[in-house]
Parts: C-alpha cells; structure tokens; sequence
C-alpha cells in the first residue's frame, strides 16, 4: 500500500489532494482547497510578497497535518505560474518545502498542461482540458491518453482582474479591453480538430456550477461531471457582469475570496468557448493534482514490475 499528496501551488489557489494506490489503481482518501493569492500584486512588483507567502506557508502546514494523520509515506509539491514569473521563487519554493516536508518542483507550462490533461481526461475521444489559474491558462487538446495540442497561454483570472476590474462592475471599455487581450493571445494558436468534449477545471468552472445549480458550497458529486452550456454561462456572465463586488459575494456557490477574480475568469472562459466554437464543457473537479498523483503511481507501477521481472 502506498499513500502519496500532492500539492498543486497556484497563482490564486492551494490544493491537496491525498491517494492511496491499491492493485493498479489508486482512491481518494482528501481533497482539499484553499485561497492564498500567491500571485497578488505579482504582475506590479516581479516578486511574491511577503504577506502572500505567509499566506501559503499557513495553508500548507494545515495541510501536512493532514497529511500526517493519515499516513502519508510520499510528499509532493509543483509550483506553476507565479513561481515561473517571481523573482524570488527559488525562495518561496524552499520556505513552503520545509514546511511541507517534500521538494517543491517548479514546473513548465508545457509540464502543467500535460499533468492537467493527465489527471482530468479518462474517457476516449477527441477531448480539451482548459484549465484557467490565477497566472496562465492551459488548453490541452487530445485522443484518450495521447496529446495532439497543449498551449501554456501568459493569461490568467488574477492577471486580468488586477488589470482591468480595478472597480466593480468593471465599466464595459475594460471587459473589452480585456477580451481584446484574450482574443490576441488566441490568435496566435492553431484550432484543433472538432472536439467530442472540453472539460474545465479549476476554481472559475466549478464555481460557475455551483451557481447554476444554486448551490452554497462545494459538492464534489453535484460539481464533477456537470455540463455547462454556453447559454448557461452567459445567463450568470450577464449578472456576474453587471455586479457590484458585495452582489458577487452574495450568490450563491460564490467563494467571497474569490467572488473579485471570477469575472475574469468567465471572460476567458466565454472566449476561449467562442474560439474553440463548443456549445458546452464538462465541469471536472479533478486536474493538475490528480495528474501529479498519475504520473508517480505509474512510475511506482513500473518500478515494481520491473523489479518483479528480474
């Protein structure tokens, strides 16, 4: 029996999700979520400041107290967007891994989007991963387990809401002005072939889930696996748009701490859904985390069997 957590470090969010490998398949045994805002204030300065680290370095030894009470024999950890762009990376990355109790990898955008895709997409077909952080978007597009398409794309909901919701609501020349900034980056990619499905994961989907079903708080089972129509979407953009930040943190399924960022991040959402011309996207709970916890039951897998065979 192997148990193994990973932590996912993003630019807007901190996640734990912990496994247990058993018989060539692995369970869930946590899953967890919480805000630090990591990247705040990251696109002004260059650098993560210091109240934002602190922030992740609390989150993270809640987290290995979990982590320990269950057991847990493997730690690991991966950084992404605003340890890419973070003059002192090298730095945070350390602190919050002593803390942890395991290295900190800071990985690719190429990496992040493969991992994504890797822990999301367990279904044939031609299907897409978007997967909106705090600092960058991936857009992953492939058959089953083989990737045809991945793009790291230099976008991301705290990135665009530092910019352009400086006021809520954001005056129209700014959304603008923002999915202006979305469209130029997507111009750049190559479309991929017509899609059976796009998945979204991360905080802007499940929130938009929540919020269609009028939910309060977050249920794995009501969340994973919901269809968001691109009609849908834009009956809550429409009254996301037009919110005051207080309005935001009253509807329902909206984390006040992330009710200023989630404008932004349905804007990319609703963009990148008129590109990639889908009527539609299956929520998934699921993502980089899960795809970290993959790739190392699989490396896990294969040592055995190599060792088995010899």
């Amino acid at each position: 029996m192997i148990r193994a957590a990973a932590l996912d470090i993003g630019t807007n969010t901190l996640l734990m999700t912990i496994a247990e490998f058993r018989e060539q398949s692995y369970c869930i045994l946590a899953d967890e979520h919480r805000i630090a805002r990591l990247g705040e204030k990251l696109d002004q300065t260059g650098f993560i400041i210091p109240e934002a680290a602190q922030r992740a370095i609390e989150i993270v030894r809640h987290y290995r107290t979990i982590a320990d009470s269950l057991g847990v024999q493997h730690r690991l950890a991966v950084g992404t967007s605003a340890f890419r762009r973070a003059g002192n990376a090298e730095k945070i990355a350390a602190d919050i891994a002593e803390v942890w109790g395991g290295p900190v990898k800071v990985i690719t955008g190429a990496e992040e989007a493969h991992l994504t895709y890797l822990g999301t997409v367990d279904s044939a077909g031609y299907s897409a991963v978007l997967d909106i952080g705090g600092g960058s978007t991936e857009l992953i597009a492939g058959n089953s387990a083989k990737i045809d398409f991945q793009w790291s794309l230099e976008i991301g909901a705290v990135r665009l809401a530092e910019r352009y919701w400086t006021v809520f609501p954001a005056p129209l020349s700014s959304i603008e002005y923002a999915r202006a900034q979305i469209e130029q980056v997507l111009k750049s990619l190559h479309k991929p072939p017509p899609l059976e499905r796009m998945y979204g994961v991360a905080g802007t989907p499940t929130t938009l889930a929540l919020i269609a079903q009028g939910i309060r708080t977050f249920h794995w089972d009501l969340v994973d696996g919901y269809y968001l129509t691109r009609e849908i979407i834009e009956s809550i953009w429409k009254q996301i748009a037009h919110a005051t930040l207080s309005e935001l943190c009253t509807i329902p399924g909206v984390h006040p701490q992330r009710a200023d960022i989630l404008p932004a991040g349905t804007l990319i959402l609703r963009t990148v859904m008129d590109f990639l011309e889908v009527p539609g996207i299956v929520v998934s709970a699921r993502g980089l985390r899960h795809g970290v916890l993959r790739r190392f039951f699989n490396e896990q897998l294969e040592a055995s069997l190599q060792k088995n065979s010899t």
